[in-house]
């Protein structure tokens, strides 16, 4: 005999604190998460690639905030990363190069390129107003001019020889004859055709001497603007050269920075018209705000400087979209065009993350499958492109830079729910070679000693960071009571944290003074929740009341049992009783499922009257052939059945109605039962238990009243005050059982030899009708 009786003594559950939170010091703990520690050591201590991890666990576990606390403690070990700058490519300026730097040396040379562009915006004017400029300049000219010079003499020379004359204007050389030593005007040339005659001879004689001549003086003006040219080139560079000598040696160490330094200064000596053109127009300015943007082809863009950071960076992206990840390209409109620039660049999470962490919600990086897959990309190529969105190019006309892809070197975190995980891992062929690492929070941990001393100081730091009243002794206690019922067993605990400081910041609504949360305040709270959200309960309750749910719990019925089952809404559960009722007879058909045929039973309910079946040929059909149909089905049922938490009293329906023994209406059962008879454990017992004594109560306890459940299921058995106090006074009974033979005990006052015996009696008497039904047909 495996029945017990539980007392309330029994039932009494909970851990009795004597402190109250202001008697501890505050602590982030995280108590039972030893797999989550195990996890995060091994990453933190793996820098190859495919390290990245992936926190899964149900919300309000402290998922997020665990992450942050185990990354910044890394982080602080760690070393600063460089500063990420862009510069202009002046090969390319549509591909701007990146340059790293040691932390604040990036806003340094940023610094030092405006204060060079600035300096200069006073040097090289007065370079070019000095007199020593001037001088040089008026010395190229009157050299070139005295070449030119001679060249026209000399032409003028050879011109007389071929009987030409030589005439300079403003626009160009003429050719006209030459009689005597005087050169005959046009007017006179055409009107005279020997003398036109002779000329064009002389001329085409001369031609090919001429074009030399023109062709020299050409080049002598090219020279001279040569020369002007390689003069300002030179005088502009001497400019750059003394500008940047005060602080170009800083970065002569750094790869790229130099060569970058020594193109710049090519480039500023060439625009240097750019820096006469603002001096020329102070006082305008317009003009001068249109020149600035000009100059910002030579400045440096810091992207991130990391000059007053502390070790590595952890950057937790809580809108992770395309610019936000990815950075953004400023464009501004110009004639319709949207143009930008290196200077239009700014960071995003991966460049800020760059040498540190990136911690991101799995599921808002996945609301759009464009980014997830450019994200992947990163991880993969382990370079940080700036791409644009899939649609921005659809907009208007732009000129897009393309800047030069970052080295991305940082390690991801996501952090997501358990079945998320799952679907990556199976159906993203990536993910596993992505993210090799899980921390998986266990949501329900075993109550040891570690946790019963951590729960006051959790508390005593979410107290503080939320400003809450302390908790009292009583409160903590009637906290982690609660905390112990939403695991659903009494050996452990529900480390779902949100749930617990909900009750706490409503409890504080209900202390209306004093300094402590009292436990009334606490139990208060709790009640007023099941409140909020028991309506449904209630009105299915009244309609029992009412009789429009037919339910008898009282006397004894043959062939009708009550079963328990639950109702769950998503943010409560509770318990709802419900008739099972089984009619036999003579029949091949075994036993029929009501619910099965009419497409309402699930496919576990299913599986648990098919093992009914196999229990009755195990236990009857030895002897003789079972000639049984039953009908089996829960009244009043219009929803899905699913679970075989009633395989058990639909068991005892079937044998009642076969062995003509009534069932007690007033204990009702709840428990699978497998096909040796064996009472298996099912969830909700709470919420079971709980819901047939509201039912009884509100019919008026006689007490008589109360329920079966497995003895597997002792430590689900969390049951409020109110029950227990019920189960003291001795108004309801609680009984575990371990076989369905216990049960029958219990529910007929009968033996469970005897009654066997009467459902096989029951089952000869089918066996010889069916065998004269079969002799009469001839089979």
């Amino acid at each position: 005999m495996a029945i017990k009786k539980l007392t309330k003594e029994d039932l009494t559950y909970g851990y009795a604190y004597t402190y109250s939170t202001k008697d501890v010091e505050p602590a982030e703990l995280f108590p039972g998460q030893e797999r989550v520690k195990s996890a995060f050591d091994l990453a933190l201590s793996i820098e190859s690639e495919g390290y990245n991890l992936y926190v899964s666990g149900p919300e309000s576990i402290g998922r997020t905030i665990y992450t942050l606390k185990r990354l910044k403690e890394s982080a602080r070990l760690k070393k600063k990363p460089e500063d990420i700058c862009y510069v202009n490519n002046f090969d390319n300026p549509l591909r701007p190069r990146y340059l790293l730097l040691p932390a604040g040396m990036g806003k340094a040379l940023a610094n030092d390129i405006d204060w060079a562009i600035d300096a200069l915006k006073e040097e090289l004017p007065k370079s070019f107003e000095s007199k020593e400029y001037e001088e040089e300049l008026t010395n190229i000219r009157k050299n070139i001019e005295s070449k030119k010079e001679e060249l026209a003499q000399k032409l003028v020379d050879e011109a007389q020889s071929h009987g030409l004359g030589v005439i300079f204007t403003p626009a160009g050389i003429k050719l006209l004859p030459l009689v005597g030593r005087r050169i005959v005007s046009e007017e006179e040339l055409y009107a005279n055709p020997r003398l036109q005659e002779s000329y064009e001879r002389n001329l085409s004689e001369f031609e090919e001497r001429f074009r030399d001549f023109i062709r020299e003086l050409r080049e002598l003006d090219h020279t001279l603007s040569d020369q002007v040219l390689e003069l300002r080139n030179r005088v502009a560079s001497y400019v750059v050269d003394k500008v940047f000598s005060r602080f170009e040696g800083r970065y002569m160490e750094y790869e790229g920075v130099y060569e970058y330094i020594s193109k710049l200064k090519i480039e500023l000596a060439k625009n240097s018209d750019l820096f006469l053109s603002w001096h020329t127009s102070k006082g305008n300015l317009a003009f001068q705000k249109m020149l600035e943007k000009s100059f910002n082809a030579f400045r440096v863009n810091v992207l991130v400087d990391n000059s007053s950071r502390e070790g590595a960076p952890v950057i937790f992206e809580e809108v992770p979209t395309f610019q936000n990840l990815f950075g953004r390209v400023f464009y501004s409109a110009e004639m319709g065009v949207l143009y930008a620039d290196h200077m239009s660049i700014s960071a995003g999470s991966l460049h800020k993350a760059r040498g540190g962490y990136l911690v991101l919600r799995a599921i808002d990086l996945l609301r759009n499958p464009f980014l997830w897959d450019a994200f992947k990309k990163v991880l993969m190529h382990k370079k940080i492109h700036m791409p644009l969105h899939p649609l921005e190019d659809t907009l208007m006309p732009l000129v897009g830079i393309s800047p030069e892809p970052l080295p991305a070197e940082f390690k991801v975190v996501l952090i997501g729910d358990p079945y998320l995980y799952y679907l990556l891992y199976n159906y993203d062929p990536e993910f596993g070679r992505l993210f090799k690492i899980k921390a998986d929070f266990d949501p329900v941990v075993d109550i040891r000693e570690d946790l019963v001393e951590a729960f006051p100081r959790i508390f005593r730091k979410i107290v503080e960071e939320e400003g809450l009243r302390h908790l009292s002794a009583d409160a903590l206690s009637e906290l982690f009571r609660y905390g112990v019922e939403l695991s659903g067993s009494r050996r452990k605990f529900n480390m779902v944290m949100g749930h617990l400081v909900d009750v706490v910041r409503e409890a504080q609504s209900f202390a209306k003074e004093g300094e402590f949360i009292e436990g009334k305040h606490v139990r208060e709270a709790i009640r007023e929740k099941l409140f909020r959200s028991n309506l449904l309960e209630e009105k299915i309750r009244k309609a029992i009341g009412e009789g429009k749910l037919i339910l008898r719990i009282e006397g004894e019925e043959i062939g009708q049992v009550n079963g328990l089952s639950v109702l769950d809404l998503g943010d409560y559960s509770f318990g709802k009783p419900s008739r099972i009722t089984a009619s036999v007879y003579v029949g091949e058909r075994g036993i029929v499922n009501i619910e099965r045929e009419v497409e309402l039973s699930g496919p576990i309910h299913s599986k648990g009257v098919l093992i009914l079946s196999g229990y009755l040929g195990r236990k009857y059909g030895r002897e003789i052939p079972l000639h049984l149909s039953c009908t089996l089905t829960f009244e009043q049922s219009y929803d899905e059945v699913e679970g075989d938490s009633a395989s058990m009293a639909e068991l005892i329906a079937i044998l009642s109605a076969l062995s003509e023994v009534p069932i007690k209406q007033y204990i009702a059962i709840t428990g699978s039962v497998d096909q040796l008879g064996n009472a298996q454990p099912v969830g909700g017992i709470k919420e079971k238990v709980e819901g047939f004594y509201r039912v009884c109560k509100m019919f008026g306890l006689k007490g008589v009243e109360g329920v079966i459940v497995p003895k597997r299921n002792y430590d689900n058995l969390l049951l409020d005050d109110e029950v227990l106090d019920a189960v003291e006074r001795g108004e309801f009974h609680i009984y575990t059982v371990d076989t369905v033979d216990d049960a029958v005990e219990i529910l007929t006052d009968m033996s469970a030899e005897k009654f066997h015996k009467l459902v096989m009696k029951k089952l000869r008497e089918f066996f010889k009708r069916a065998t004269q039904i079969g002799r009469k047909r001839g089979v």
